[in-house]
């Protein structure tokens, strides 16, 4: 089983967020239209993403996918009605 969070800006950019095999947060676009070539442009759109959504910054380089996931969950249901 894979566990991931399904992001949409207002934007309408789609991402997925799951963890790699070190337990690190991995960026996908789900966009066709989007292009992450490579793991430096995943981390800063992660990053970007992370600083949007939680009104933070980014905790730590090597912040785990637990933590990251868990940031976002907290700023997620904030919104909720």
């Amino acid at each position: 089983m894979q566990v991931g969070l399904w992001i949409r800006t207002e934007q309408e950019e789609t991402y997925l967020i799951k963890k790699d095999a070190n337990g690190y947060p991995d960026l996908s676009a789900l966009s066709s239209s989007l292009k992450l070539e490579d793991y430096k442009a995943k981390k800063e759109k992660g990053k970007a993403l992370y600083e949007e959504l939680t009104g933070t910054h980014y905790p730590h380089p090597h912040a785990t996918t637990r933590q990251v996931l868990w940031d976002f969950l907290e700023a997620a249901i904030k919104q909720l009605p």
